[in-house]
């Protein structure tokens, strides 16, 4: 591995029950909380106002921003910044998935960010444009409740700008960390199927990713990440079915939740890649056709394996698809892989989100347009260029 230095300040609280700990949390850090989450939180049930209680019973008090939708917008987030400054909030606390999290972080750096929110995001890789990175934020308290982006213990944002459909994120260590996150299994009990099987082939792809595109000649001996990354995938992979089957199982919910956790806290990449060119290209497939993140992923995993299966710089791909499949074809793998995602009930072609041949070039122009860099490629390890990133795109219709 390389040379690298590691920081990751949040303090977690996992367990059963331990959301009731919220209130004694907040008030260490603040005396007037914006609870962000979903614009419809009915499926919470009365999560909101227990939480509410707790917060009162600890001297904090609440104001809500439910203004988070699937793929959170600019607009979510400036409306966001006007309620928080509205009622004088000093904490933010992010109650959901990824994306009610991933507004939380925006919005609580944005109530300290003396320009328009859009500015922090790297809408474009070229270097086009001016991004202004957020220096602070109010303290953030993330009680997370579907398990797969891991914004809970990490310092990124993703974020849709609808007026140009390009999605893109923040990523700053120096002030989008949660202090605390209470992960309560308990909470991820009623989650539908759907929802968890997306959220954990999300999760998959964190790992899968840097497996995918750290490769040996540029960063050394990996036999510590390889058996890192693998644990997370399998511990997820082969699990999800049994959730799926016994959903209500407390340590299974837990087991899913925490490796969704480690899967993008940054254990998996120190010394080696972090660069996520499946996420980018699934990006642009959720700004455009509305699909979801962990579906998105789903289809590009698969497609990268295909695209990769007969290149003479597979070697990743190849020792992937042994370890997890017991062959040395990534073709085999992507059809394996597809068999998998398709049973447990997500998309595995981006035909299914809506998208035609017709809509390649479109695709592969928000790609480039948002993700590609000064030198025309995607990052990754091998970088990919436009044509290649197109023929991706192809492969997974």
């Amino acid at each position: 591995m390389n040379s690298f230095e590691f920081f990751n300040p949040v303090h977690v609280i996992f367990g059963a029950g331990e959301v009731s700990r919220i209130g004694a949390e907040a008030e260490k850090l603040g005396r007037k909380a914006l609870l962000v989450s979903y614009r419809d939180v009915g499926f919470f049930g009365d999560l909101p106002a227990r939480i509410h209680g707790w917060l009162a019973d600890a001297g904090v008090a609440c104001a809500d921003a439910f203004l988070a939708t699937a793929n959170p917008k600019v607009s979510e987030a400036r409306d966001g910044v006007a309620i928080g400054r509205q009622v004088g909030a000093d904490l933010v606390i992010g109650l959901g998935g990824g994306s009610a999290m991933d507004l939380a972080k925006v919005i609580a750096a944005g109530l300290l960010y003396p320009h328009d929110v859009k500015q922090m995001f790297h809408f474009s890789h070229s270097g086009a444009g001016v991004r202004i990175a957020p220096t602070e934020a109010l303290p953030l308290l993330m009680i997370p409740t579907l398990p797969a982006t891991a914004s809970e213990m990490n310092p990124t944002a993703v974020i849709t700008d609808e007026e140009t459909l390009r999605k893109s994120y923040v990523w700053e260590p120096a002030c989008l960390y949660p202090r605390v996150s209470i992960l309560d299994p308990a909470l991820t009990l009623s989650l539908p199927a759907y929802q968890t099987a997306c959220g954990a082939l999300d999760a998959i792809s964190h790992a899968v990713e840097p497996f995918f595109f750290s490769d040996e000649a540029t960063y050394g001996n990996l036999a510590l990440h390889d058996q890192l990354q693998m644990g997370v995938i399998r511990a997820i992979y082969e699990n999800l079915e049994k959730v799926l089957q016994n959903p209500r199982d407390l340590q299974l919910r837990g087991l899913m939740q925490w490796s969704a956790t480690v899967g993008l806290n940054g254990w998996l990449t120190c010394g080696v890649q972090g660069w996520t060119p499946m996420h980018q290209m699934g990006h642009v497939l959720s700004s455009h056709f509305g699909a979801t993140h962990g579906a998105t992923l789903a289809c590009m995993m698969i497609a990268w394996l295909r695209f990769f299966d007969r290149r003479p710089d597979n070697a990743r791909f190849v020792k992937f698809s042994r370890l997890l499949y017991g062959k040395d074809s990534p073709a085999e793998a992507a059809r394996q892989l597809e068999a998998y995602v398709r049973h447990v009930g997500v998309q595995s072609r981006i035909s299914e989100f809506g998208c035609t041949a017709a809509d390649l070039d479109t695709l592969t122009a928000g790609l480039v347009d948002v993700s590609f860099g000064a030198d025309g490629k995607l990052a990754s390890v091998p970088k990919i260029d436009r044509d290649e990133a197109r023929r991706i795109y192809e492969l997974a219709l």
